[in-house]
Parts: structure tokens; C-alpha cells; sequence
């Protein structure tokens, strides 16, 4: 997988798979646009990035902000010149009072707050990726959705709805876009070790669940995506690939 001379735009880029997806992509000659709220923790990757080798730079946005987000692409173009690669990797949902609660109890805020940024920042966000890709004849978008778009779990109902969201809107746009080179696919990880499980009880029938016998890393993940994102996958659009250990076997 070579990006050299191409530019990517990772979305919750500084920590977890955003920011083992924008390492992997410099570290094979791209240059990685971060793109979080978390200036401390994308420094940090930064540093590690360019202590390596490697290019990147860190744009402060919210995803939740649609302005922002509309803004965003043409930012990275005036830049950068291009955008030839975009992760929606930022997402919103495990964390607050609502996160893990019945539907019944879930707020219309924590809804929106989930929506706006995991759903409704990657269609800003796409939407004006798209005719750039379309004027420099093509480009890559991978987006996480979850294993929950596919199972109906309990307790967390806006989280579960906007990842199964996001997978279908990957298939339209692959659908939509892939005459004019773009393509469009996602990844579907199951529980990864990262920042966000850190400390959860998970139980050992829980462990036990899951095939391979252990969690997920973000870097095998962003293997995956960045597979994706390469010219290896040249015929490879719509897909939802699950990054799971068997957990959904």
C-alpha cells in the first residue's frame, strides 16, 4: 500500500483507529490531516508521526458543527490541493448520562448529539469532499460504521441507530459515485481496545464471546481501512467489512 503524494483526512484522528489510520497512512508516504477537538492528544500523534518520518497536519473541528464541517473539505483543498482519501471516523454516543440507557430514557439531546456528530458530519463532510475527488478524478472514503449496524443492541439505541445509518449511506454513495472513480466503503469493528473500554468490566464469558479469544487493536482495524483506501482495492465499493474476531458469526 503506497499513498505517497496523496493526502488523507482522518476524522477522530488523534487517538483509538483514527489515529492508527492517519500513523498507517503517513507512515506509507501520505500526508495524514488530522481532524478532532483533542489538540493535546493529536500533538502527541503528530510527534510520534513525524518523529517516523512522516506528514501530518491537525485541523481543530467539531463534527457536530455543521458550519464547521462544510467548511472543512475545501480548508484541506486550498491547503493541500487535493483530498484524496477521507475516514468519517469521529463518532459520539458511549459516553453521558444517555449513553447506555433504555430507549425510553434516552434524551432528544443525547439523539441529536450522536446524530449530529456520527451521522450527520460525515454526509457534511462527504458532500463536500465529493467534487473534489470528482475534479481530480477520484478518490477513497472508508467509514467505521459498527457491528452494531447490524445487531439490535440493547442500551444503546441512538449510538446503534446512527452506525446502521452511516452503513447504508456508505452504499449510496458508493452507488452514487463510483463512475467517477470515487469509491466508497466501511468498516464494521467489533470491541476494540482503545481509550473508550479502558476500565469497562467487560466479563470473561464476554471475552469468551468473541471467537479469537481477545479484543480487537486499532491497527488491525486500520489495516483494514486502509486496504480500503489503497489501490489494492481498486474494484472493492459498498462494502461493509466487519473487523470483529467472530464476535457476529
Amino acid at each position: 500500500m503506497d499513498f505517497t503524494g496523496k493526502v488523507g483526512l482522518v476524522t477522530g484522528g488523534a487517538t483509538g483507529i483514527g489515529g492508527a489510520v492517519a500513523t498507517g497512512f503517513a507512515a506509507r508516504g501520505g500526508h495524514a490531516v488530522i481532524v478532532d477537538v483533542a489538540a493535546g492528544r493529536a500533538k502527541a500523534t503528530i510527534d510520534a508521526i513525524t518523529a517516523a518520518g512522516g506528514a501530518a497536519t491537525y485541523i481543530d473541528c467539531d463534527m457536530g458543527d455543521p458550519a464547521a464541517v462544510q467548511e472543512l473539505a475545501g480548508t484541506v483543498e486550498r491547503q493541500f490541493g487535493r483530498i484524496d482519501f477521507l475516514h468519517n471516523n469521529a463518532f459520539a454516543g458511549w459516553k453521558g448520562p444517555d449513553a447506555h440507557a433504555l430507549t425510553a430514557d434516552v434524551s432528544p439531546a443525547h439523539w441529536n448529539h450522536v446524530m449530529g456528530i456520527g451521522l450527520d458530519g460525515p454526509f457534511h463532510l462527504t458532500r463536500t469532499a465529493l467534487p473534489i475527488m470528482q475534479r481530480q478524478g477520484g478518490g477513497a472514503i472508508v467509514n467505521t460504521a459498527s457491528t452494531s449496524s447490524f445487531r439490535a443492541e440493547s442500551h444503546v439505541c441512538a449510538y446503534s441507530v446512527m452506525k446502521a445509518a452511516l452503513a447504508h449511506f456508505t452504499r449510496v454513495v458508493a452507488r452514487e459515485y463510483s463512475g467517477c472513480g470515487i469509491r466508497c466503503n466501511a468498516v464494521a469493528p467489533g470491541v476494540i481496545d482503545t481509550a473508550l473500554i479502558a476500565g469497562a468490566p467487560l466479563e470473561a464469558d464476554f471475552i469468551a464471546g468473541i471467537p479469537a479469544g481477545r479484543l480487537g487493536t486499532p491497527e488491525e482495524v486500520a489495516n483494514v481501512v486502509l486496504f480500503l483506501a489503497s489501490d489494492l482495492a481498486s474494484y472493492v465499493t459498498g462494502e461493509v467489512v466487519v473487523v470483529d474476531g467472530g464476535r457476529t458469526l
